[in-house]
């Protein structure tokens, strides 16, 4: 898609709640990188939270995935993240690949993806044929280690891993950074049917034009703050965003 998710998405409606920041703030000792942050996802949304490098964008995935404190509210599935385990998050669906891919890199594609199948072996045959068909380039280096594989070839294989989870709740952190145009089509053509079968994505980018293009609403942080959010169509016409972010387009 190349105008947003405008047909058939989601909006701020429809859909059970399925995260909810309220008046969220982490903090790195005295170091504040989240201030008051109020972010509401539902079942099936695409919602980006964009914004420039130290927006406070990687800070809010990790915080979802229970890796750091916070004060304030953070409900998945309408349970405190806080009260819960990692492993129990994975287990309710919520699925993180990071900006960093942390793949096995002496590993081969097939078995890097066989790692991702950890949350239930049930399906895995089928989960498998799903990733090559969501990206067929990885069917193609099966058997390629993944440290020899290029750079946008690597993140299709961290999103493959992920996807190799089953997840209910999609947590993408800069799944763009760095990425060649041709590698962008390819991620977008998969992000784009991840959504279409059902799955909620929480996306963090910096590539503002692309988080246009796929989100339902978006979320603008700087310095840890939520300084704009919307409808991806309101916030496309925003006179800051467009001035700021996309050149004065």
């Amino acid at each position: 898609m190349n105008a947003g998710r405008d047909a058939g998405a989601a909006s701020d409606t429809e859909g059970e709640v399925r995260l909810q920041a309220t008046d969220l703030s982490v903090s790195y000792g005295k170091i504040t990188a989240l201030a008051g942050v109020d972010v509401t996802i539902r079942d099936g949304e695409l919602v980006s939270l964009i914004g420039p490098n130290g927006a406070g964008k990687t800070t809010f995935a990790d915080t979802v995935m229970g890796f750091l404190d916070y004060e304030g509210s953070l409900t998945y599935a309408g349970t405190e993240v806080g009260t819960r385990s990692q492993s129990d998050l994975v287990a309710d669906g919520i699925i993180y690949c990071t900006e960093e891919r942390d793949l096995f890199p002496f590993m081969t594609v097939e078995k890097n993806l066989k790692l991702g199948a950890f949350r239930s072996r049930d399906g895995y045959e089928d989960r498998l044929e799903y990733v090559y068909e969501v990206f067929p380039r990885l069917e193609e280096r099966r058997e390629q280690n993944a440290r020899t594989m290029s750079g946008g070839e690597q993140q299709m294989l961290a999103i493959g891993r992920a996807l190799m989870g089953d997840p209910e709740f999609l947590v993408l952190d800069e799944p763009t950074l760095g990425l060649a145009p041709v590698i962008l089509d390819d991620i977008s053509a998969a992000l784009d049917r991840i959504v279409d079968e059902g799955v909620t994505v929480l996306l963090t980018e910096q590539n503002v034009v692309f988080a246009l293009d796929h989100a339902d609403r978006i979320f603008l942080l700087e310095n840890g703050r939520l300084v704009k959010s919307g409808p991806v169509e309101e916030i496309r016409g925003d006179d800051y965003i467009t001035e700021t972010y996309l050149g004065g387009a």
